[in-house]
C-alpha cells in the first residue's frame, strides 16, 4: 500500500509545484480565552499513569512540602498532558510550599508555542498532615493567578503520603475552580489513560528540560497510587490515540526540522495510514517518509525517489524511527544527503 502512494509521488505530484512549509509553526488555535464566557462544572480530569506516578516520585522524594505545574488543556473535562517538578527557586518546608514563578514562565512559553499546553493549576502536597483539600491560602492564590490572567477554571492537585517512609502510597486529590463563580473548589474525579503522556514521550525522545528527570516516573509502580479515598490503585482507561492537535503538531515540529536541514520546500500528503513527508535531497531526487498516523507515529517506510527517473529505492534503517524523535531521523535524511554528494 505505501509503495503506491510512494509511487504516485513520481507522476501527478512531480507535475505539481511543492508547498513550502510555513516560516513558522502554526498548529491549530485555540480559542482566546477571552472569547470563553463560561465552562460547565467539569466531573472529572483526564491524564496519563505517566504523570500520578511522576507526581508520586517527586512527592516521595520530600520529607517536607513539596510541588509543581499542571499544563494541558482546559476543556469540558481538564486534560493533564504534564505535571512537573517546582523549579530550583522553589521555597519549601514542613508546612508550605511556593513556586518557582520565574522557572514557570521558562516552561510555560514553549509547552504554548509547542504543543498549545497552557498552566492550570499546580500540585503540592501535604504529606502527612491529613489535609486532602486546598486552604484557604491555595485558594487565594489560585483565583488570583486564574483571574490575573482571565482563565475560566483552574484545578489544583494535593497530596497526601501515607505508609513507609522510605515508599510511601501517595494520594492524589484532585479539585476544580470554576473561576466565574465565588463557590470553593470542587472534587473532580480522576480518570487515567495508560502508558506515557505523549508530550512527555516527545520531551524525553528531544532530551528537552534535562532539570525534569522526565523519566523518573518509571522507577515508581502504579501499585504506589491511590486516587481520593480509594483502596486500590487506579483502574486504567482503555488505550487512548494521542489527541488530533497533538498528533498535528508532532508532524509539523519534525517538518520544520526536515525544512531548516534541507534548505527546501518539504511536501505533506495525507493518506489512509497517516502521512508522506518528501525531502528534497539534490533535484530531481527526494527522501519520503511514510508516517503511520496513529501515535506515536511510527515511520513505516523510507523510500528514496527519483521523479525523472521515474524510480523508487527503499532506504533502510535499523533502529525504529518516530515522528517524536527528531533527530534520528535527521540522521537518516543527513546521511541520504551525502549520498547524493558523494
Amino acid at each position: 500500500m505505501i509503495i503506491r502512494y510512494v509511487e504516485k509521488l513520481l507522476g501527478w505530484l512531480k507535475r505539481e509545484q511543492p508547498a513550502a512549509a510555513p516560516s513558522s509553526e502554526r498548529a491549530p488555535a485555540e480559542r482566546p480565552v477571552a472569547a470563553i464566557s463560561k465552562v460547565e462544572p467539569a466531573a472529572s480530569v483526564l491524564t496519563w499513569e505517566s504523570e500520578l506516578r511522576a507526581i508520586t516520585a517527586e512527592a516521595s522524594a520530600w520529607s517536607i512540602e513539596t510541588g509543581g505545574d499542571l499544563f494541558g488543556r482546559w476543556e469540558a473535562n481538564p486534560i493533564i498532558f504534564l505535571a512537573t517538578k517546582a523549579g530550583p527557586q522553589a521555597q519549601r518546608d514542613n508546612a508550605h510550599f511556593r513556586l518557582d514563578v520565574d522557572y514557570l514562565r521558562q516552561l510555560s512559553e514553549p509547552l504554548a508555542a509547542q504543543w498549545g499546553l497552557r498552566y492550570f493549576g499546580d500540585w503540592h502536597s501535604h504529606h502527612r498532615l491529613g489535609l486532602s483539600a486546598p486552604s484557604s491560602g491555595d485558594q487565594r492564590r489560585i483565583r488570583q493567578l486564574g483571574n490575573r490572567n482571565n482563565f475560566p477554571g483552574m484545578a489544583e492537585i494535593i497530596v497526601t503520603t501515607e505508609g513507609s517512609r522510605t515508599e510511601p502510597i501517595v494520594r492524589v486529590h484532585a479539585w476544580r475552580y470554576d473561576l466565574s463563580e465565588e463557590n470553593g473548589p470542587a472534587p473532580l474525579r480522576v480518570n487515567v489513560l495508560p502508558g506515557c503522556s505523549p508530550v512527555r514521550h516527545a520531551m524525553i525522545a528531544r532530551c528537552e528540560f534535562p532539570e525534569q528527570s522526565l523519566r523518573e516516573w518509571e522507577n515508581v509502580p502504579l501499585n504506589r497510587v491511590r486516587i481520593g479515598d480509594e483502596t486500590v490503585p487506579p483502574v486504567l482507561q482503555p488505550q487512548a490515540d494521542a489527541d488530533a492537535n497533538t498528533r498535528e503538531r508532532t508532524l509539523a515540529h519534525l517538518a520544520r526540522a526536515l525544512q531548516q536541514a534541507s534548505g527546501g520546500a518539504i511536501e505533506q500528503h495525507t493518506t489512509t495510514f497517516g502521512h508522506i513527508l518528501v525531502v528534497p535531497l539534490q533535484e530531481p531526487r527526494h527522501l519520503a517518509f511514510a508516517i503511520e498516523g496513529k501515535w506515536p507515529m511510527n515511520v513505516l517506510e523510507v523510500h528514496r525517489i527519483d521523479r525523472e527517473a521515474g524510480t523508487t529505492e527503499p532506504v533502510e534503517f535499523a533502529l525504529a524511527l518516530t515522528a517524536p524523535e527528531i533527530e534520528p531521523i535527521m540522521t537518516l535524511f543527513r546521511r541520504a544527503r551525502a549520498r547524493e554528494r558523494s
